[in-house]
């Protein structure tokens, strides 16, 4: 029981942060899940994180769907933007779930922590330096999307933590940037929940509420409140200022890692 209000209160957060910040979630959704088969089910740590990578990135299916959705309505996404990076993040999307399973868990934990940190520190120093023409070259896009959806499918992330800086300093606003990273979350989510599920097939997997590495209860705790708030939180977007929103989205970086620094 105690283990559902945890998910019900992390989907809140999820929707809000989809919402809000075009993230999938997965910097909330991975260190909770991690944690919680760790502290419930006494599933050791290197398969824990997997699942909680695994879980975020199926999750981020469901957010990423409905966001897109509200923000496609609000017109907070450009659909020239996409194409660019497309062709890179699919085939970055699908290759995750034949590298994911070298890295050792503590690996990932400490990428996820640097990675955050990093992240959080760019948006907040940056100084809205405009790079003119960086994405438009086709090649140079899908690599770069190639290259992002590798990083986020690593760390269980939609890549609106990549994207969202790397659209504001070519000039494009942070609203239409967050919601234009919110639709390639859900292509990497998208993709890479398949290709991770494919490659489970080939492993053990010891909990029975398991879908390949994708912890079910956490799955459908989170869904319904993260739906509800991805809703209200990209309404929220439209009345708040660019600057804020860069202040939010580094400050709530920020918190994520010192959290999982912290345990």
């Amino acid at each position: 029981m105690i283990e559902a209000f945890i998910f019900i209160f992390t989907g809140a957060l999820t929707g809000i942060a989809a919402g809000l910040f075009g993230l999938g979630g997965g910097l909330i959704i991975v260190p909770v899940v991690t944690y919680s088969l760790i502290s419930f089910s006494n599933i050791p740590f290197d398969e824990a994180i997997l699942s909680g990578i695994s879980t975020s990135l199926a999750s981020m299916v469901i957010t990423g769907a409905m966001a897109s959705y509200i923000h496609t309505k609000n017109k907070n996404i450009d659909f020239k933007i996409i194409n660019k990076f497309l062709i890179g993040v699919v085939f970055g999307a699908l290759l995750i779930g034949f590298i994911i399973n070298i890295f050792p868990g503590k690996v990932l934990k400490n990428f996820f922590i640097i990675y955050t940190f990093f992240i959080a520190f760019r948006i907040y120093t940056e100084k809205n330096n405009v790079i003119k023409n960086s994405t438009q070259n086709n090649f140079i896009s899908n690599l770069v999307g190639f290259i992002i959806s590798i990083i986020s499918g690593l760390v269980g992330i939609g890549g609106a933590t990549l994207f969202v800086p790397l659209l504001i300093r070519n000039n494009i606003p942070a609203k239409l940037a967050i919601g234009t990273s919110s639709a390639l979350g859900f292509i990497i989510g998208l993709g890479a929940s398949i290709s991770i599920y494919f490659s489970s097939l080939y492993l053990e997997v010891t909990n029975n509420s398991m879908f390949g590495f994708v912890y079910l209860p956490a799955i459908l705790f989170l869904t319904m409140p993260s739906l509800i708030f991805v809703q209200l939180s990209a309404n929220w977007l439209l009345k708040i200022s660019d600057a804020t929103v860069k202040k939010l989205f580094s400050s709530m970086l920020l918190i994520i890692g010192l959290l999982m620094l912290l345990n």
